[in-house]
């Protein structure tokens, strides 16, 4: 049997690190002194490895700026489904949907694969939403820190798909439900009970309790899809309202 040069060896490693998540998109690998004592290889090893990985577009290097893991491996699915769902009514009701099958899947997987690291992970980006509510950050940031908490859980249950499938749904969440972003953390009772929601899944993830974990994310996508409908069935009253005191205006 032919052996595996040390290249390869290291690619096959690198590749299997960015298909688990462990290498984020956007990432910077470190230094190539210091990534090939770190891997006990020659730094020509190292060098030719991650030229393989960047013919397959999982890395990017820069003239003077190091390597980079590829942003693409996320924005090429995003970017075609964000243009269908742009000007679609209720598309954020559709992938509310789509997020409640799959997050509760990734809760449950979670309860039962998370390691040591995993679990004080979740529980830290969990700390770190709620600071950002008690501190009144932006919505944009109340946003970033929401999504990185629902991904700690994702990339606990260890599904290579799911994990860069609902990576690549961080642009398409922001697209479709920005408008309500700073009502919804405006509203001091969506607030509370969301934080709420987020502490049941963790608990139920550190307790190693499956069933109750994916019950937990399954009740707070079905709170937030019936807030999204209420919020907009108001607002779609609101305007007609406008609109009908405005055409007796005219007419007066």
């Amino acid at each position: 049997m032919k052996k595996q040069r040390l290249s390869d060896q290291v690619a096959a490693q690198l590749e299997g690190m960015i298909a688990e998540g462990t290498l984020k998109p956007g990432e910077r690998l470190p230094a190539e002194r210091q990534l090939a004592e770190r891997l006990g290889i020659s730094r020509p090893s190292l060098r030719e490895a991650i030229q393989k990985l960047a013919s397959k577009g999982l890395i990017k290097t820069r003239q003077g700026g190091g390597s980079y893991i590829a942003e693409g491996l996320t924005h090429d699915f995003s970017s075609p489904l964000i243009a269908v769902l742009k000007d679609r009514p209720d598309a954020e009701f559709d992938t509310l949907e789509v997020r409640k099958e799959l997050e509760g899947m990734a809760a449950y997987h979670a309860a039962m694969r998370a390691t040591d690291e995993d679990r004080e992970h979740i529980s830290a980006s969990l700390d770190r939403m709620l600071e950002a509510h008690r501190a009144k950050a932006d919505s944009n940031t109340k946003f970033d820190v929401d999504h990185a908490f629902h991904m700690s859980i994702i990339e606990a249950a260890h599904n290579i798909v799911l994990t860069h499938f609902m990576r690549g749904l961080k642009d398409v969440l922001e697209t479709t439900v920005s408008i309500y972003l700073d009502a919804f953390y405006a509203d001091p009772e969506f607030v509370e009970q969301v934080c709420q929601q987020h502490k049941n899944i963790v608990q139920a993830i550190l307790d190693r309790n499956p069933d109750a974990a994916r019950a937990a994310a399954v009740c707070h996508l079905d709170f937030a899809y019936r807030f999204f409908r209420d919020f907009q069935t108001k607002n779609r009253l609101s305007e007609s309202a406008k609109l009908y005191a405005s055409m007796y205006d005219e007419n007066r």
